[in-house]
């Protein structure tokens, strides 16, 4: 049942990986069975869990479910999609406990919630006598949520104020980005929304962001090239004429002794000199990297199953790239690229390194779904009240927003739309929240529980 239940939450919320080409045997297949693999696990656990008598028993099978999803969103193999506390995006006030415990203390409730009510439910026919312990624990679960909710309200309440705003012009061209045919297409769209959009406002912007991948050829090997592309409006010149630094997708070389490429971000002034790049440190397994490559038949494996061997190399840097807004102040971005945003670890390590705003840029444009583009604003909007920062989403063709430090959207794009617009987005001080300053504690915590629970059942089940 634990197998047959995480393969299919895992079918049903994530169908649209089928549409990830030639990738998709393990974007979606391979992804489904490992869920399954696991889930038989899980449902050992889970069931272990239900066993006991004791009246914390709706507490372990809380603690069992959050510490699977803690496990299924982290490392090499992570895909935090399908986890519970993506149910829980407009609960806005119990969400704010993310700034101490991340999303795991959400999930937790939400499945104790889940485990509380089932005890309540379960079985009429059981002595009351028997069920009494369980009804003080719904008690005590009806406290935790209000307690809950009680300090988002207060936190939302006393919240700092921005220091500054950040004037940006947002681009989503809805275009094919795997069609290298449209590479110069894709360019002249992106500078011409980006126009429409400083005219529309009559503002000179501090920053413009494109999506992910818009320039297709690593810019410092190929400046010469980007000065005749697109001919209609060469890039140099349309860098001039916004006279703001423009963040856009594009390869960039972090490896010259394997002759090595990031998939990576840029930072370019007006005057078309790359100011710095960020490269994706948390690849797509089997898509954007291919493990053990360094072997032959590894390769050959590959190269068979899906006609090639090679993949990006994984960017090392979590330091945010800086501008200077139009009163001088210096901002830093932090430049999370693509799903690198569902990442709770990863941005607070960038949060810590010094970034005050979370710019991302992503291209969802070949799931061609809205849920597949909403399901990862969801997990992505989650960062926002973790570190209390804002968040600027651009991307291909959806979910392009900007949300404030407690998870309200500002402003939005509709999905799979070529438009444009000019935001506001609130500049808020780089403090340190208690979850980016003690990480996944919560989890841990419950890990280590769950061990010493386990290891005591195992010894007394031996004595007796």
């Amino acid at each position: 049942m634990g197998g047959c239940a995480t393969g299919l939450v895992h079918l049903g919320s994530s169908f649209w990986l089928a549409n990830f080409k030639e990738f998709a045997i393990f974007t979606l297949g391979a992804s489904a069975l490992v869920n399954l693999v696991m889930g038989l696990l899980v449902g050992l656990l889970l069931r272990w869990a239900l066993t006991q008598k004791e009246w914390y028993r709706p507490f372990l099978f809380a603690a069992v479910w959050t510490v699977w999803e803690w496990f299924k969103s982290v490392g090499f193999l992570a895909y935090p999609w399908g986890t519970l506390v993506m149910t829980s995006r407009d609960l806005t006030y119990l969400v704010q406990i993310a700034d101490l415990t991340g999303t795991w203390g959400i999930g937790f409730l939400l499945a104790l919630v889940s485990a509380a009510l089932g005890e309540l439910l379960m079985r009429p026919a059981v002595p009351l006598s028997l069920r009494e312990p369980f009804a003080k624990t719904a008690i005590f679960v009806c406290f935790l949520l209000v307690v809950s909710c009680g300090y988002g309200a207060i936190r939302i309440a006393t919240l700092a104020k921005p220091v500054s705003n950040l004037d940006v012009v947002v681009v989503q061209q809805d275009s094919d980005s795997w069609d290298d045919s449209a590479a110069r297409q894709n360019i002249l769209e992106s500078e011409q929304l980006s126009i429409a959009a400083i005219r529309e406002k009559n503002i000179r912007p501090d920053l413009v962001v494109w999506s992910e991948s818009v320039l297709p050829w690593p810019y410092a090997e190929n400046k010469k090239h980007y000065e005749k592309i697109p001919k209609e409006y060469p890039l140099p010149q349309f860098l001039a004429d916004i006279n703001a630094p423009l963040l856009s997708g594009s390869p960039v070389l972090v490896d010259p002794e394997t002759n090595g490429y990031g998939n990576s971000v840029i930072l370019l002034d007006a005057d078309g000199r790359q100011m710095g790049y960020h490269s994706k440190i948390q690849l797509v397994p089997f898509a954007e990297y291919m493990p053990f490559t360094q072997y032959a038949f590894v390769r050959e494996f590959f190269d068979t199953l899906v006609g090639f061997s090679d993949g990006w190399v994984p960017g090392m840097s979590v330091e945010p790239m800086r501008i200077t807004d139009k009163a001088g102040n210096e901002i830093a971005i932090s430049t999370p690229i693509c799903f690198e945003d569902a990442f709770s670890g990863l941005n607070a390590a960038m949060r810590n390194a010094g970034g005050q705003v979370i710019v991302n840029l992503t291209n969802d444009a070949w799931s061609k779904t809205d849920s597949a583009e909403l399901q990862h604003f969801a997990i992505a909007s989650f960062r926002t009240i973790e570190l209390r920062t804002s968040m600027v989403r651009s991307t291909n063709a959806g979910y392009t927003v900007v949300l404030d430090q407690t998870g309200k959207v500002l402003a939005d794009l509709p999905l799979f739309t070529p438009t444009s617009a000019l935001v506001s987005v609130p500049v808020y001080a780089s403090t340190r929240t208690f979850y980016a300053r003690f990480g996944d504690w919560f989890p841990a915590l419950l890990t280590a529980l769950l061990l010493f629970l386990g290891i005591r059942y195992i010894v007394k089940q031996r004595i007796d």
